[in-house]
């Protein structure tokens, strides 16, 4: 962004997009630029848009995770999700067990940060089946926790986890019905919502994980093209007024 002039980008349009796992990055981006001082002399983005991002790896107890995260049609299953994230903190698969059952954090940090990931954000809609309210947060290990702490709730990593997310620019938010990640979104909305963001927020019963890119035939699904123009709509109002 330092050199949009050399390739004649307009300012005022700049938006940063990303889906899944390039949702976590795009938010985590979009949080350093704003309030990073080192950027403070960069335009202000136009919007960000998070399409079924996965935006922590504290909680895998969410409704979601347990409604939607053994589900084989699912591309992104909790199996798989715990495996890139035990990759993604320590380079290995040596954490995916502790993650798959949550036994990654401690109780003093379960207590700390569950104001940030309270499940009373999730619309009582998403908790009628398949979801048992965690009545232990006694449990974990300390010791895990304390070698995966400081990437674990960093902002980079976990967006979601980020304590002011006032001043961050409007946000659209992508989230489908049959999708371990989903909750991440619909929590982030919440958040972002209660400290003034404008927030846009999609949510497609029919969708699944990955179907951004299922808008051409013959490999297309009604909600990933659904999905594509609902954000095409999104960015033309936001850049141009339409």
């Amino acid at each position: 962004m330092h050199h949009i002039h050399k390739y004649n980008v307009d300012a005022s349009r700049i938006a940063i997009i990303g889906d899944s796992a390039g949702g976590n990055l795009a938010a985590a981006v979009t949080q350093r630029l704003t309030f990073n001082e080192e950027f403070a002399d960069l335009p202000t983005l136009k919007f960000n848009a998070l399409l079924y991002p996965g935006l922590q790896a504290f909680d895998f107890l969410t409704p979601s995770f347990q409604q939607h995260g053994a589900k084989p049609s699912s591309i992104a299953t909790k199996e798989f999700i715990t495996f890139c994230y035990s990759y993604y903190v320590i380079g290995s698969d040596g954490l995916k067990e502790a993650f798959y059952y949550n036994t990654h954090t401690s109780p003093e940090a379960k207590s700390i940060y569950s104001k940030f990931l309270s499940h009373d954000m999730i619309p009582q809609k998403f908790k009628q089946n398949g979801y048992e309210p965690p009545k232990n947060k006694t449990y974990g290990n300390e010791k895990i926790y304390r070698d995966i702490e400081k990437i674990l709730v960093h902002p980079d990593a976990a967006p979601l986890l980020r304590e002011d997310l006032k001043g961050l620019p409007s946000t659209y938010i992508v989230t489908v019905e049959q999708d371990p990640l989903r909750d991440d979104g619909i929590i982030y909305r919440q958040r972002l919502k209660d400290a003034g963001v404008s927030v846009t927020w999609k949510h497609y019963e029919k969708g699944i994980h990955g179907m951004f890119q299922l808008f051409i035939d013959p490999f297309s699904i009604e909600a990933g093209k659904q999905s594509v123009q609902d954000l095409i709509e999104y960015a033309n109002n936001q850049f141009y007024g339409k």
